[in-house]
């Protein structure tokens, strides 16, 4: 899937330096076990959100290695931008060139037939001479990723399509940051707390203070639901696009977060106001716009509750 990549981030201080830059606790990333999570900005923007696990193999240099998958179309920036700040860290950021292939199949296809594991969502091991990551899937599949070389005997499986892969992220509720979104949402727009990609615990980090804040202020007002259009032949929205509630047409209700195409239907994720999603009467863009269908999210949107 040339529609993400990964990077390699090594070094004595690697572990303390991405402690103090992602959202997520850096220890909850280990060999076995994968972890979602988000950089933002000073104002809690999110910069990049990926999926990121600790490598099994020691880096050219003994050090503790991290593997971080992120959107292709951001990767450059990303690592750009945690490069300024390592100042004199012994931490280094590298572009493996490396892009992941995608496999789903049905709950009672057995995966082990074709040499491929059948990982728990999250859950890292090696399979071959690659490593597979199980992800969760919001409907009766098994999927996850591959990354690195691997002899997988397909078998009767056939070619996926980006798009395809795209509407299972959306069905899952997993939120990708891109090129189009960036420092659209903060985490909890997107849900990222609510899935575990949040450390209120942690300490600081870039927009940790606004990130906090959201939090404990009081009652959620927003979140990210998921939903689709019938759109025959029409253009797919971009990132941002207003989500409109016909019964309250004065300003716009939420925006598009993520888009995928697929038979006909336009497959959405979108934060918008909780209120106008009661309603059930959204449509994409201003008040003569389409009709969105909503799909129950596969997990509780309610804030996480701490220790």
């Amino acid at each position: 899937m040339s529609d993400y990549r990964v990077l390699t981030i090594y070094g004595a201080d690697a572990p303390t330096f991405l402690q103090g830059q992602f959202t997520q606790d850096v220890a909850a990333a280990t060999e076995q076990t994968a972890r979602l999570s988000a950089y933002c900005t000073a104002k809690g923007r999110m910069l990049a959100s990926f999926i990121f696990w600790q490598s099994g193999t020691p880096a050219t240099d003994g050090t503790k290695a991290f593997h971080v998958l992120v959107r292709s179309d951001i990767a450059e920036s990303f690592a750009k931008r945690l490069r300024m700040f390592v100042l004199r860290a012994k931490v280094t950021i590298e572009d493996t060139g490396m892009t992941p292939t995608a496999y789903w199949a049905g709950e009672n296809v057995d995966l082990a037939a074709g040499k491929l594991g059948t990982p728990a969502p999250w859950q890292v091991v090696v399979t071959g001479s690659a490593v597979q990551i199980g992800l969760p899937a919001g409907t009766g599949i098994q999927r996850g990723l591959l990354i690195g070389d691997h002899d997988i005997d397909a078998g009767t499986a056939q070619p996926g399509q980006p798009d395809e892969w795209a509407v299972l992220d959306i069905l899952a509720g997993i939120p990708w940051v891109e090129q189009a979104n960036q420092e659209m949402f903060i985490p909890q727009d997107v849900n990222l707390d609510a899935i575990g990609a949040v450390s209120f615990t942690k300490g600081c980090y870039p927009g940790q203070e606004v990130v906090a804040r959201s939090h404990y202020r009081g009652k959620l007002k927003r979140r990210m639901l998921n939903g689709f259009c019938d759109v025959a032949g029409e253009t797919s929205p971009a990132a941002g696009t207003d989500i409109t509630d016909i019964t309250n047409i004065r300003e716009p209700s939420g925006q598009v977060v993520n888009v995928a195409t697929l038979a006909d239907k336009q497959f959405l994720l979108f934060e918008v106001r909780l209120e106008a999603a009661e309603h059930n009467q959204l449509v994409l863009g201003d008040e003569n716009g389409t009709p969105i269908t909503l799909l129950p999210m596969p997990y509780l949107l309610d804030k996480p509750a701490l220790a």
